[in-house]
């Protein structure tokens, strides 16, 4: 017993003793820092303007807990954030108006440096909540010399603006019954197999919903030349399919947005190549 108490007072005493951490804990609350040149860029081009927050100092409590993410680099997010106000905000504008996106436009962006892998083999590249929040991952990748990762950041925007559009007025109906074959384990699939039923790409076998707005962003990021290529490429059946889409997302922003989509995409297009 004796032993036993000597043992229990020199725990106590261990647990007791308070030495100052000398590791900074980011994200459980309390932190302050001061706005620098790149804060007072945001404000001007996305705060002040649109009513967009940017957030790229690293939040956990934005993000999921059960995931290994790491912050963006400070030096990606103006060339980040630019591309995106020339290739989504300014045609969309240019197009619809600017009561128009304001209204409409997703009023946050967390921006992650790293991809977000997941348990089913796949890769999120971007995630959207309630129609007002975007995060973007994997930026500490993004150049502008890469031009296929710039139009697969694009699509992931192109594809959450859709979302907010068809929650607020929906697609026709008709769109639903056009392919068959929707699936959860839609990336147990290829793209060939997708493009057979009349889908544009692979995650477009998850839903409805998910294959209209894959039509409007493929459509939109892609273009007119490279959507015509895509259709060229399925088997007959699968390629008629694509066209049916395509004539309803046309429609679709015709009489529900008094938007000419072509011309949208015309924008885009233009933007994309400009940058």
């Amino acid at each position: 017993m004796k032993y036993l108490s000597i043992l229990l007072i020199m725990l106590l005493v261990a647990c007791s003793k308070k030495e100052p951490l000398d590791t900074d804990l980011p994200g459980l609350g309390g932190e302050t820092w001061e706005k620098g040149p790149l804060d007072y860029w945001l404000d001007s081009n996305f705060v002040n303007p649109y009513n967009i927050e940017v957030k790229y100092r690293f939040d956990r409590y934005e993000l999921s807990l059960n995931k290994d993410l790491v912050p963006v680099t400070e030096s990606q997010v103006e060339p980040v954030m630019t591309t995106i106000a020339k290739t989504w905000i300014a045609p969309y504008i240019g197009e619809a108006g600017d009561a128009f996106f304001k209204t409409y436009c997703q009023k946050q962006f967390v921006l992650v440096g790293s991809p977000q892998y997941n348990t089913n083999n796949t890769v999120t590249l971007g995630t959207a909540e309630g129609g007002r929040k975007v995060v973007l991952f994997a930026l500490n990748d993004f150049s502008l010399d890469n031009k296929p990762g710039v139009r697969e950041m694009l699509h992931t925007i192109h594809h959450e603006f859709a979302h907010i559009l068809h929650q607020t007025i929906m697609y026709p109906v008709e769109f639903k019954t056009i392919s068959t074959g929707y699936t959860g384990s839609w990336n147990d699939y290829t793209l060939d197999e997708a493009l057979a039923r009349g889908f544009v790409t692979q995650y477009a076998r998850s839903a409805p919903d998910e294959d209209f707005v894959e039509m409007v962003s493929t459509m939109l990021v892609e273009g007119k030349s490279g959507f015509d290529a895509i259709v060229a490429s399925a088997p007959d059946d699968g390629a008629a399919k694509l066209r049916q889409k395509e004539e309803i997302v046309v429609r679709y922003f015709k009489e529900s947005w008094n938007i000419d989509f072509y011309s949208l995409q015309t924008r885009t297009q233009n933007a994309i190549n400009n940058l």
